[in-house]
């Protein structure tokens, strides 16, 4: 992905993203990366469901937040904002049953 601006932290690349314009796909880093932690969240949700847990609070995107209500709401949870750091644009959430 791309380098980190300053004063946001070095991500060590684990496994290269591929669809990604800075490696060579045809897909934008930012629509990837949303992608990515889109599924990432539903999938954790649907696992939590199953076990009838609620889901750990996390810092997400802001600008994920309207499309992870929505996740949240098709695993019958609710996403609850909190603190919102306007530095970084990230966000803490959690999750209640609805």
């Amino acid at each position: 992905m791309s380098e980190p601006e300053p004063g946001q932290g070095e991500y060590e690349m684990v496994m290269p993203i591929i669809l990604a314009k800075t490696n060579g796909g045809p897909y934008d880093d930012a629509a990837v990366v949303a992608g990515m932690t889109c599924g990432a969240l539903d999938q954790e949700l649907a696992m939590a469901k199953t076990l009838h847990t609620l889901p750990r609070e996390r810092y997400l995107d802001a600008r994920l937040l309207e499309q992870a209500d929505l996740i949240a709401m098709k695993h019958g949870y609710m996403m609850k904002r909190g603190d919102l750091d306007e530095a970084s644009g990230w966000q803490e959430v959690t999750f209640e049953w609805a």
